[in-house]
């Protein structure tokens, strides 16, 4: 089996509608995040590569810049408090689910998965020293 990985860095602020951490509740802050894309097959193509790292680039590029220096929000608070930050955030999105780095990994791999049909797994890291990582064991490479 071949396994590739590409690396993407973004910086993003979110919050959480529920958290352990005290520090991270409730409370707007940001992470650097780093994304890691692994694609694998078990043939190479006609060029001896999995795919060009140039093709996967191109093909999530564009969504994964969506999330480069925004704000996201659960869809959980009031609409006075979303109409509040929209009024001041270019680059607001909200989410259906809480914008833990799992569950931003799990949507990030949803929409990888739908663009290129061997991605294998996503790893996101949320800091330094932690990360979360969505696959989907089922799935068929």
């Amino acid at each position: 089996m071949y396994t590739i990985r590409k690396k993407f860095k973004f910086e993003m602020a979110h919050q959480l509608f529920d958290a352990y951490s005290d520090c991270c509740k409730d409370t707007i802050h940001g992470h650097s995040y780093i994304l890691e894309v692994f694609i694998e097959n078990d043939q190479l193509d006609q060029t001896g590569m999995l795919i060009d790292f140039t093709k996967v680039k191109d093909q999530i590029k564009e969504y994964i810049n969506k999330w480069d220096h925004a704000l996201v929000m659960p869809n959980t608070f009031s609409q006075e408090y979303i109409d509040m930050l929209y009024k001041y955030n270019m680059k607001l999105i909200i989410v259906k689910y809480n914008p833990t780095a799992e569950n931003m990994a799990k949507d990030i791999y949803e929409y990888i998965a739908s663009k290129i049909w061997n991605v294998s797994k996503v790893r996101l890291h949320e800091t330094d020293t932690g990360y979360a990582e969505y696959y989907e064991p089922d799935r068929v490479i």
